[in-house]
């Protein structure tokens, strides 16, 4: 069993030597990383250019590694940023491996969530969680789109309009 993990692990390292992309290097002003990134990955899918990675390190301010297939890509997809420069030679990527180890995800896709709605219908008990009577509880009497007219409870009839967003049901 192990030696079948073992070939799988030779196969799958020798597909990454195969391919023709090479990791080179952009020289870009300090700060201005996450802009030449967000611009490249555009004109990559606008472009259709052949750029499969890029990233910045964190221990290297003003560097970005671009894999790619040739320099003319990566010079394809920095054209007129000012001050970025495109270092000719490739890296090889066992050289990138430290770089790839600090490397960090500063904007990761995220799945949107469904919430729960929660109905809320005339009667309904109510606390209202923000606002002047925060942490009071409250009969709703009418809805709207985005407001809720409330009766305030414990006390005589004090009819309130409060945000939608700052009241949840009562359990129980």
């Amino acid at each position: 069993m192990s030696n079948k993990n073992e070939d799988m692990k030779a196969q799958g390292a020798q597909e990454v030597k195969d391919q023709d992309s090479r990791i080179y290097i952009v020289r870009v002003p300090t700060g201005r990383e996450l802009q030449l990134i967000f611009l490249i990955k555009w004109r990559a899918e606008v472009l259709g250019l052949p750029i499969r990675s890029v990233f910045a390190p964190v221990s290297q301010t003003g560097t970005i590694f671009v894999e790619a297939d040739d320099f003319d890509t990566v010079v394809r997809a920095v054209r007129n940023f000012r001050n970025a420069a495109v270092i000719p030679d490739p890296m090889a990527f066992d050289e990138a491996l430290p770089y790839l180890k600090e490397f960090e995800v500063k904007y990761e896709r995220e799945l949107v969530r469904e919430e729960k709605k929660i109905e809320l219908v005339p009667g309904m008990i109510v606390e209202i969680i923000d606002g002047p009577f925060k942490g009071r509880k409250a009969r709703i009497v009418s809805l709207a789109k985005k407001r809720v007219w409330v009766d305030l409870m414990g006390g005589g009839a004090l009819l309130i309009e409060v945000d939608l967003e700052h009241v949840k049901p009562v359990e129980g």
